[in-house]
């Protein structure tokens, strides 16, 4: 996954819409570290459904938070795009 040009694209993502410098975002940190305000990790989310032209699957009420590293956000986003990508 590290070679997949993806996973830049959603770290930059996440760094621009966090206002958190893109350095902190490594794969084994956790999300609940990096001081992330729960209304920018939704609009995160929404940045990155928008730009890979999906929608991703959230827990209900969790507003990003199930995903406890940045590796795990990372992962899904690609697993879901792969998925989409495939459905068509």
């Amino acid at each position: 996954m590290s070679d997949d040009k993806r996973v830049d694209e959603v770290l930059d993502i996440l760094a621009s819409e966090t206002r958190i410098a893109r350095d902190r975002f490594q794969m084994g940190v956790p999300l609940d570290t990096l001081g992330i305000a729960s209304l920018d990790l939704v609009q995160a989310i929404y940045a990155l459904e928008t730009h890979f032209g999906i929608e991703l699957p959230v827990a209900e009420n969790q507003s990003g938070a199930e995903f406890v590293t940045v590796g795990d956000l990372v992962a899904h986003v690609i697993k879901t795009a792969d998925a989409a990508k495939a459905a068509g």
